[in-house]
This record gives structure tokens, C-alpha cells and sequence, in this order.
């Protein structure tokens, strides 16, 4: 299992999109996509995505 990690600290608006693209990027070496989580903490944005490769 592996984790990929994005931060903005602006308005967390592009998160999505950085996350599509990462998987997109990467899909052939992906097996499987357990969870993507995004979480905030103050003006901190982060998507944690967890995947089997």
C-alpha cells in the first residue's frame, strides 16, 4: 500500500483536479485505489490519496 499526498494552502480548489490528473498520470501502475481523503486545517488543503500499486 502507498500514499500520494497534494497540499495547497489557497482555497483547496484545485485538489481535485491535481488528484484526477496524478491518477490519469499514473493509472497504468495503479492496481487499485483504496481511499482518497482530503482534509483542511486552517487555510491548509491536503488530499491524501492511498492506492495498491
Amino acid at each position: 500500500m502507498k500514499h500520494a499526498a497534494f497540499v495547497d494552502n489557497e482555497n483547496g480548489l484545485t485538489l481535485k483536479e491535481r488528484v484526477a490528473e496524478w491518477i490519469r498520470d499514473n493509472e497504468d501502475d495503479i492496481l487499485e485505489i483504496i481511499d482518497i481523503e482530503y482534509t483542511q486545517k486552517g487555510n491548509i488543503y491536503v488530499a491524501t490519496i492511498t492506492y495498491l500499486d
